[in-house]
């Protein structure tokens, strides 16, 4: 029988009561022994890569690569299953409740259900300081279901290609509501699952993929023989094995707020023109592509400098060799923190018009992208890697920006005096937490800011 996972804040008091339950005896399995594989401490440790008291577990999740959608669906669906057995036939029937983080809340950040005792965590981003990063949620999740079509550029790149590494989703929402959103344990990879709000949260993740293929004709995964690290004894294991939320036995139970977003029902008759990305993917595909050119930086000093100076850095446009019908920016081997969590931000904005960080209408009018470099596993940078020797996330990225809004119908002369901004914006210090004494800073680095310019 197929089971329904539903949204946190319809569940009745049995229901959440039960779910509770499910995961205090996992608790304390581990609370009895810390080795126990059925315990929750094991269980979060298969994606934190160690135990609450820092023993290294030789597996850990995937992030950075196609393999990130499909790594979090096992880890869920097997936990699931864990639940489902603690104590039937009270829990024979208990599934992940999903947080929908697409809408605000009515009352507070989080679904209240997470006040509870045993869903609660100390440390979370309760009250963000107003107009300041981590205080609204992410803008553009549901742009980048609804319209992203390409299954790389939406769920990430196969290992080693050398076209990229991070999907839209993951830079993008997934990271910043990890370390700017909710903060606390789940700013940390290495320590994100000991917070049971990981599975509402990343079954909500989960329901946006599965929405993704229902939308896009689940195209086949680029990776589909690859073994899913930490579930080799299972018998499902490999990429392949995860394509089908209904194969595994569970479908998501959407909300009416989530049927209207995703157009499954219509509130109003509208006239929708083609989606934006799809529209941009359109240009790109009809063009050739020029040579990338250098955006030369418009500081004298180190990055890092740059940085420190003004949190902020800038880049001069080049003339492209003729009229652009579509241009991405794209910054290469971005370095993927081991310290500290942190934004990007990019604006394209002329010469004469200096850059406004709190300017309401500058952000409006140059706005362009943003990516969140959320900061990798211990293990990563401590040299503890699993067995086959992959680290949990990529070293180094490449993040790319469309701009084609900016430069369209502009003349090469008129691209040559526009301004590329980068801003930095450090992820929030959790609640209760002192200020890292470290100089973060150090840890952006990359290599070149190039234009990647298409002419028809």
């Amino acid at each position: 029988m197929t089971k329904q996972r539903k949204d946190i804040n319809e569940l009745n008091n049995d229901e959440l009561a039960d779910y509770i339950h499910a995961l205090d005896i996992l608790r304390a399995r581990s609370a009895q022994n810390s080795d126990d594989e059925t315990g929750y401490d094991f269980q979060a440790g298969l994606h934190n890569g160690q135990l609450p008291d820092g023993t290294p577990i030789d597996v850990a999740c995937e992030h950075g690569s196609d393999l990130f959608f499909p790594w979090h669906r096992a880890h869920l669906h097997y936990f699931e299953q864990l639940l489902q057995a603690a104590d039937p036939p009270r829990t024979a029937n208990v599934t992940i409740p999903y947080w929908d983080w697409l809408h605000p809340e009515v009352n507070g950040r989080f679904p209240k259900a997470f006040a509870n005792p045993g869903l609660f965590k100390p440390g979370r981003n309760v009250n963000p300081t107003p107009g300041l990063l981590g205080e609204k949620l992410p803008d553009d999740t549901l742009e980048i279901v609804t319209e992203e079509t390409d299954w790389n550029d939406f769920g990430g790149f196969p290992e080693d290609d050398p076209t990229g590494n991070f999907g839209d989703l993951e830079i993008g929402p997934h990271n910043y509501m990890h370390g700017l959103f909710i903060s606390g344990l789940m700013g940390d990879p290495s320590r994100a699952a000991e917070d049971p709000i990981y599975w509402s949260f990343h079954a909500f993740i989960d329901l946006l993929w599965a929405e993704w293929q229902r939308r896009n004709n689940a195209p086949p995964p680029t990776s589909p023989d690859h073994d899913l690290r930490g579930f080799l004894e299972k018998p499902k294991h490999k990429v392949r094995d995860f394509q089908s939320t209904t194969e595994l036995g569970y479908e998501y139970e959407y909300t009416e707020q989530l049927e209207e977003a995703f157009g499954i029902i219509v509130v109003l008759p509208t006239v929708r023109r083609p989606p934006l990305r799809e529209r941009r993917r359109e240009l790109i595909a009809a063009a050739e592509p020029l040579n990338p050119q250098l955006l030369p930086p418009l500081f004298a000093d180190s990055l890092q400098s740059e940085l420190r100076n003004t949190s902020r850095a800038d880049y001069s446009f080049p003339a492209p060799p003729g009229p652009t019908t579509a241009a991405v920016v794209r910054l290469q081997n971005l370095k993927v923190p081991t310290r500290w969590s942190y934004m990007l931000r990019a604006y394209v904005h002329p010469q004469d018009v200096p850059f406004a960080q709190d300017d309401a209408d500058f952000e409006r009018r140059y706005f362009v992208d943003y990516a969140v470099l959320w900061v990798s596993h211990h293990e990563d940078h401590d040299g503890h890697h699993p067995p086959e020797g992959r680290a949990h996330h990529p070293p180094f990225c490449t993040v790319r920006f469309d701009v084609t809004d900016s430069l369209t119908g502009l003349t090469p002369e008129a691209i040559s005096n526009l301004v590329l901004t980068l801003r930095y914006i450090a992820a929030p210090v959790p609640a209760g937490e002192p200020a890292p004494v470290l100089d973060l800073l150090e840890e952006v680095e990359l290599d070149d800011v190039l234009l990647e310019p298409y002419a028809s």
